[in-house]
């Protein structure tokens, strides 16, 4: 019996000593696993981030995306498409949709009410509808509608306008101004004539008007030509431009350019300054003529920059020997220079040959009207008066232009930027070219063509 109960106490000793080797083994195991890496390194310094990726540079590390997946590459914006804020490219809805603003687009044929021009300008009101210039019995006209273009009123007024260009915008204090080749009114909200000033102030002459802004500091300022400056014939036919009060007092009439004929501006906008910045066109000579005959032919993109009486700040030309023209400008997004919408044919002294080579002319200057850059694009189709553009910026700080293209469409619709889905279009809405072009509340753009029609599209341009 004693020899079992040793042999039992040897068995236990024996026992509890390979219990101790083997933990002591184990633990010899771990302290050396520990000193290789993710990499199977020893002692290296590789770590595995929460992708699973194993490496020692530690600015790679695994992220979150915009959706909170790691390592995810979600596109993260509003995927409602009635949304103002729609993103066509977002593949997760991060909740920032507004939908307090109605999305419309429409086709509206505006001849039958317009019946003495075909061409029209329209501007969306602070109420959402929409504000249309044109002519009615050979006078101004302006009708209203509301968000859909149902027309609401309409009005015509005792200021000839019968033919040519005319330009509409809504006022701060919610009338109207529309200014014409004969003159400009001023309204209030329902259309009603407050007051009217015919000509070119101090002159029988007719101003032409192509475009008026209001100002921060409450004045307008309204640009046409060509017309002749009274007290300097010598100068022929220059650019206009008129200074306004709110009530129509008439501050200030400068003249421009003029030493050949046919000087005129097409577009004025405040600049990043707070100053005047306008576009048009300046005649010059033909080869060995100081001035051409053919004057239509022989132009520069003109473009001047004014303190607020009109004072030249600088006066620019753009182009070569031929034939540019400058139709619109806007601010550039970063808010540091402009872009200028224009139109070149390089007709090498044949003027008849422009139908076939006329191209569109885009322009990016600094605010000293430095030229950065010219982009070029075929197609245009040719007027001599000038074809129809105009450009206005996007909400995703790129710009759009419509036209008239040479063929393919009866409008031309064109869309760049570097954040934008660029877009190069030519459809057949009805009308033809482009009059004017302006973003909407939404966030689409508000069309009018040539012939009467008028457009209004989503930010992607179908309507």
């Amino acid at each position: 019996m004693l020899l079992i109960l040793m042999m039992l106490s040897i068995f236990k000793f024996f026992l509890l000593m390979s219990f101790i080797l083997v933990g002591c083994d184990s633990n010899d195991i771990t302290d050396s696993d520990s000193n290789f890496d993710c990499a199977g390194i020893e002692n290296g310094n590789s770590v595995e981030d929460n992708c699973g990726v194993c490496d020692n540079d530690p600015t790679n590390d695994c992220e979150k995306d915009c959706a909170e997946v790691w390592g995810g590459n979600n596109i993260c914006g509003c995927t409602d498409s009635t949304a103002i804020n729609y993103y066509p490219n977002a593949t997760y809805d991060d909740g920032s949709c507004d939908t307090s603003v109605t999305m419309t687009s429409f086709v509206l044929d505006l001849l039958p009410e317009n019946s003495c021009a075909s061409t029209i300008d329209i501007k969306q009101t602070s109420d959402g509808g929409y504000i249309v210039a044109g002519c009615l019995d050979d006078k101004a006209w302006l009708m209203k509608t509301d968000l859909y273009g149902n027309k609401e009123w309409d009005r015509s007024y005792n200021l000839g306008d019968y033919w040519g260009n005319r330009t509409v915008l809504q006022t701060s204090d919610g009338g109207y101004l529309f200014a014409g080749w004969e003159g400009v009114i001023k309204t209030d909200v329902n259309g009603v004539q407050i007051w009217k000033k015919s000509g070119v102030p101090g002159s029988g002459q007719n101003p032409y008007y192509e475009d008026v802004i209001e100002h921060s500091n409450g004045n307008f300022y309204l640009v046409g030509g060509p017309v002749v400056d009274r007290d300097n014939y010598s100068k022929g036919g220059q650019a206009l431009l008129v200074k306004m009060s709110p009530e129509g007092s008439v501050l200030k009439t400068k003249f421009y350019g003029g030493n050949c004929e046919d000087d005129l501006f097409r577009s004025i906008i405040e600049s990043n300054d707070g100053k005047l910045i306008m576009v048009g066109e300046k005649g010059h000579g033909n080869q060995s003529f100081p001035c051409s005959f053919d004057f239509r032919y022989y132009k520069d993109i003109y473009i001047i920059k004014t303190n607020l009486n009109g004072g030249v700040v600088f006066q620019k030309t753009y182009g070569g020997n031929f034939l540019e023209k400058g139709m619109d400008i806007v601010k550039k997004g970063n808010g540091d220079g402009y872009i200028v919408l224009g139109q070149q044919c390089k007709h090498r002294h044949d003027v008849h040959s422009c139908g076939p080579i006329t191209k569109v002319m885009i322009l990016d200057i600094d605010e000293n009207g430095n030229d950065l850059n010219q982009t070029f694009l075929g197609g245009l189709k040719f007027y001599e008066f000038g074809t129809s553009m105009a450009l206005a910026n996007t909400s995703n700080g790129g710009y759009v232009f419509t036209t008239n293209p040479r063929n393919g469409g009866n409008v031309w619709l064109y869309k760049w930027g570097d954040f934008e889905d660029n877009l190069n279009s030519k459809i057949s809405p009805g009308g033809f070219g482009g009059e004017s072009i302006e973003k909407t509340l939404d966030n689409g753009f508000i069309i009018s063509t040539g012939g009467g029609t008028v457009l209004k599209t989503d930010s992607h341009l179908s309507y």
